[in-house]
């Protein structure tokens, strides 16, 4: 019996919003463009691989920027789709920004954004779900896209059509300089989240002319769940401190397992049809991330995702801290780093108005139990006016690990998570 030991785990969970401003009391209904909404196929979108790779590549680096000694949590794929609602403004260099970031360009990107977002669409339920008392039989993944205006700016009508078309998505117009005008925004978001996250993170601002919101919801049972039985306080070596126990869960579970490059990873999926599953990736204990899995090698953490794709299923006695994560992650200087800030964009707004990037946070929430996976996140990036053997294998996470949410046709990133410390 191989036995597989780690401690501080990293969690990232990604929900988006995105925020751009100028300042009406009582909202409207939302607006939406004339074009009609079509979903787009995975198998129309050529960029789809292109985008996938290039959300890992944000997720890690949301991760890196978070802060929080018990690791932090966020949503690549929210991320994503915050950021393409917003590159079907941009123009010139802010455009090419935002496509080099997003990994395609023009209608490519946003078919292969699309077909993303649809395909989680197909497990699309009530965000409530994630708040019920027992998980659904069949995972819920919800996500849920919007623009708000200030009622001081007007909307570009071309791009009202194309986030209709691109996203379904519509324009809500409010006053987002108070905080009367900006209550809608949590309303959205608490809805969005199951009630996971409970406001907006969007400090009204008179500067404020729009703010772009993207959320996501996952209530997923595990295929094979564990019992309350046999939950027992552990140790998990919190590192730079000691060890604490922690409630952890034990299961003698078939799934796929490998090693590589000193790395333990274990795939565990969700209940129905293989559509969701979560990777655990555990460092080599003494390894330059060791100590913080949110500092790994993008190359090497997709390694083990493609391993774990082709690898057979194993009896694996798994020991699986509970986890409970709350992360809220200022995404100012990480799209700063990734050469996203300043931007400024002037086809978001009628007459070409400019609104510049400000605000950018994410909140987002991890959920880990006998039974399964809650999880929620909703991101806000505000734009100012202006500018992955026939014995058994022990695997014990007892120290920092990564857990990846993915949707298993796709390998899109929904939830990426480093864990230095599961009590959050």
């Amino acid at each position: 019996m191989r036995t597989v030991r780690g401690a501080r785990v990293t969690a990232v969970l990604v929900a988006t919003a995105v925020v751009a401003g100028c300042a009406a009391a009582d909202p409207p209904p939302e607006l939406r463009g004339d074009a009609a909404y079509v979903a787009v196929r995975l198998g129309d979108a050529p960029a789809v691989l292109d985008v996938v790779d290039a959300t890992w590549g944000l997720g890690l680096a949301a991760l890196a920027g978070a802060d929080g000694d018990a690791g932090a949590v966020v949503s690549p794929s929210s991320l994503t789709t915050a950021l393409a609602m917003l590159a079907e403004a941009g123009e010139g260099p802010a455009g090419q920004s935002l496509d080099a970031a997003l990994g395609a360009t023009g209608q490519e990107r946003t078919d292969a954004v699309g077909a993303l977002v649809a395909a989680l669409r197909r497990l699309d339920g009530d965000p409530a779900a994630v708040r019920a008392g027992e998980l659904p039989e069949v995972p819920v993944v919800h996500t849920a896209q919007r623009v708000v205006v200030d009622d001081g700016a007007a909307i570009d009508p071309v791009y009202l059509d194309r986030l209709t078309s691109a996203f379904d998505a519509g324009v809500l117009r409010t006053d987002l300089g108070t905080d009367a005008g900006t209550d809608a925004l949590g309303a959205w978001v608490r809805e969005h989240t199951g009630g996971l996250v409970e406001d907006s993170a969007v400090v009204p601002d008179a500067s404020l002319v729009a703010v772009l919101q993207d959320a996501v919801v996952v209530a997923a049972a595990w295929e094979q769940p564990f019992t309350a039985e046999a939950t027992t306080a552990d140790l998990f070596h919190v590192p730079g401190a000691a060890a604490v126990e922690v409630p952890t869960m034990h299961g003698a579970v078939t799934t796929p397992f490998v090693e590589l490059d000193g790395w333990q990873a274990v795939r565990m999926r969700y209940g129905y049809a293989g559509v969701l599953h979560a990777d655990l990736l555990l460092p080599p204990a003494g390894s330059p991330v060791a100590a913080d899995p949110a500092g790994a090698d993008l190359a090497q953490v997709r390694a083990l995702g493609a391993a774990l794709d082709d690898a057979a299923d194993v009896p694996v006695d798994l020991a699986l801290p509970q986890v409970e994560m709350r992360s809220e992650v200022d995404l100012g200087p990480v799209l700063a780093d990734l050469g996203l800030a300043p931007l400024t964009v002037t086809g978001l707004l009628a007459d070409d108005v400019p609104a510049t990037l400000g605000q950018a946070r994410q909140q987002a929430v991890l959920l880990v139990d006998e039974a399964g996976t809650r999880a929620a996140a909703a991101t806000e990036m505000g734009m100012a006016g202006g500018a992955p053997p026939p014995d058994p294998v022990a695997v014990v996470l007892d120290r920092p690990f990564l857990l990846v949410v993915s949707h298993t046709g796709t390998g899109w990133p929904v939830l990426l998570a480093s864990v230095r410390d599961p009590r959050g």
